[in-house]
């Protein structure tokens, strides 16, 4: 019970204070050819996570419309997903998904072998135009306990 408690609390602060983290980016357009970013930003406030190029050039927003815990996680789909540069740009989604861990441990995904390392972000979205955009990054300021 206490962990439960715990976690709706960091989840409370999630939505509500901002969380950096840095790490990579992978992008996977339609033709197969594939891009890897690293130094990325990853700012996380409230149901909103913004990616930042290393160069700050570009920044890809994914607005979480639903977000909830799944166990030791906290799960949010994406609602939109837009790239700021030079003015908003919309990009039609299918699917957008993204994970935080804010335990010390890590934390299994529901249905798969993989693991969100402790105090991390995970991500996925796939584009209309059949783009994926992946991604994982190490929070590097967590909410206020």
């Amino acid at each position: 019970m206490k962990s439960a408690g715990l976690i709706a609390v960091a989840f409370f602060l999630l939505l509500s204070a901002p969380v950096l983290a840095t790490g990579t980016v992978r992008i996977q357009q339609n033709d197969d050819s594939v891009q890897n970013y690293t130094g990325v930003t990853m700012r996380i406030v409230g149901k909103v996570l913004m990616l930042t190029s290393a160069d700050k050039v570009s920044t890809v927003v994914i607005r979480g419309t639903d977000c909830n815990n799944t166990g030791d996680l906290v799960t949010c789909r994406g609602g939109n997903i837009a790239l700021m540069q030079n003015g908003s740009h919309p990009i039609p989604f299918r699917s957008a998904t993204f994970y935080f861990n804010l335990t010390d441990q890590d934390q299994q995904l529901p249905l798969s072998t993989l693991k969100v390392p402790a105090h991390s972000v995970v991500f996925a979205a796939r584009t209309a135009k059949g783009t994926y955009i992946t991604g994982s990054g190490r929070l590097d300021q967590e909410p206020a306990k």
